[in-house]
């Protein structure tokens, strides 16, 4: 998997799955730490892959993968 760019900080996700305005994406606890931080203003967080903005996304869940230390994150088109 190439890298995702998420409110400007690249990661490698350990999984990553989009379909129609959902994106489920696996992330270690590291990774979800620094870049899904709580903002003061909004709920929303910008992705972009190879370059391209794919828009503005809300989480809508998370639930532990079964790979340990890793989450699972479904977030939804703003």
């Amino acid at each position: 998997m190439d890298f995702l760019v998420i409110d400007a900080v690249a990661v490698q996700p350990e999984y990553f799955r989009i379909y129609e305005e959902l994106i489920d994406i696996g992330l270690s606890q590291s990774v979800s730490d620094l870049v899904f931080v709580k903002k003061p203003h909004t709920l929303s967080y910008a992705f972009e892959q190879d370059g391209i903005s794919l828009g503005y996304y809300k989480i809508l869940s998370t639930k532990a993968a079964a790979t340990q230390g890793v989450t699972i994150f479904t977030l939804h088109k703003q």
